[in-house]
């Protein structure tokens, strides 16, 4: 009973998911849009030496991106709960997008209001709570009640940082720790797995550490990087091999996906893959909350970055250390963090083609049982 009731649910989750799917697609190349084109330091700004005034575009995207990322999960909470509750009160889903309204509230001090954006996990739970439990609630009028307390609890326990706060990954060490980075990059890939982290910025690329500013304070003194302080530390491994495609190496997904012919998902995300936008991916095959894809998607990034840490140990390819452009294209990272270094690129291909490799079992074993339900 409880294996049909959970087969049941996962069932109306992806279903949910494919219906949210477009937005999440148009709200991902608006993200690329804005930090190659309307970035001051975008990539194809400083590419193409575009001249055009973007000061304002790239102020006010954010915000509307911000905004539209947010309706997403109200409109995703909204389905869910329909769904959920077999369409038997209507106002079941209104009292789901109250009580995330209320909990993303975010007033600052100074009056001025922001918002946050609820988790997928969240939206999750509450579209099942309300679904299954607000039907025990007698009157419409008491269950908006119920849902305002129910909205404001939570705000006050997200303004607390009590809800969700995962450990994150030291930037001050100058040497990787194998045996603290590991697992905590194996955290923050389960918790955007199980939709404790929201995958729809990609993620950011920084030299800004103190072993990374090491390192290119001694690349522009030697004009080389033969002899860096600190060849492997977290930009040159974690951050330069870690997310080709986006957190999840999906990179590697995506190309396992053309193998298995799935043309035309491959062609809606490759080019926002190939920036590390991968958040249409992880909602559509799906990824997220997929036990079959679990593995690779924790897996491939490890991978990665052993062999990125490989190459750089043995003197075939050499550590990432310049600052690139916004947006920059994740396979171009170590290319062109290095200033051309072909080991990196070799490195980066090989890591992807690692990624492929990995993912296609699993994807495979996807396919067949996506044919097995159709049948």
């Amino acid at each position: 009973m409880f294996k049909f009731r959970y087969h049941n649910f996962l069932t109306i989750l992806r279903s949910t998911f494919q219906d949210i799917y477009p937005i999440i697609l148009i709200d991902a190349y608006l993200r690329l849009i804005n930090n190659t084109l309307f970035n001051p330091n975008g990539f194809f700004v400083k590419t193409f030496h575009l001249g055009w005034k973007y000061s304002t575009l790239n102020r006010l995207f954010p915000q509307l991106i911000n905004i539209l990322e947010l309706l997403i999960l109200l409109f995703f909470g909204y389905l869910l709960t329909q769904k959920l509750s077999q369409h038997s009160q209507p106002d079941f889903s209104f009292n789901t997008v109250l009580i995330l309204i209320i909990a993303s509230i975010n007033l600052a001090p100074d009056g001025h209001n922001t918002w946050y954006q609820p988790p997928i996990l969240l939206v999750i739970l509450i579209s099942w709570l309300v679904a299954k439990l607000f039907k025990k609630i007698p009157w419409p009028t008491l269950r908006v009640s119920v849902a305002l307390i129910a909205g404001f609890v939570l705000n006050q326990l997200q303004q607390s940082d009590v809800l969700i706060k995962l450990p994150g990954i030291s930037t001050s060490a100058r040497h990787i720790n194998w045996w603290a980075l590991v697992p905590l990059v194996i955290g923050r890939n389960l918790a955007t797995w199980c939709g404790l982290i929201n995958p729809f910025a990609e993620t950011k690329q920084t030299v800004t550490t103190p072993a990374a500013t090491a390192n290119l304070s001694a690349a522009l003194s030697h004009q080389s990087l033969s002899h860096l302080p600190f060849a492997l530390n977290l930009h040159s491994i974690y951050t330069s091999y870690a997310f080709l495609g986006g957190i999840g190496c999906t990179l590697g997904l995506v190309f396992a996906l053309l193998i298995v012919q799935k043309e035309q998902l491959v062609l809606q995300n490759i080019l926002l893959s190939s920036f590390g936008f991968n958040a249409p991916l992880l909602l559509r095959v799906p990824v997220l909350f997929n036990i079959r894809l679990l593995v690779p998607f924790i897996i491939s990034p490890l991978v990665s970055m052993l062999i990125g840490a490989l190459f750089i140990s043995l003197n075939w390819a050499q550590p990432a250390v310049y600052q690139i452009f916004a947006g920059t294209p994740s396979f171009l990272i170590n290319f062109l963090g290095t200033n051309g270094n072909w080991g990196s690129l070799v490195a980066t291909l090989l890591a992807i083609a690692c990624s492929t490799a990995i993912y296609l079992p699993f994807v495979k074993a996807e396919v067949k049982y996506e044919n097995q339900t159709l049948d």
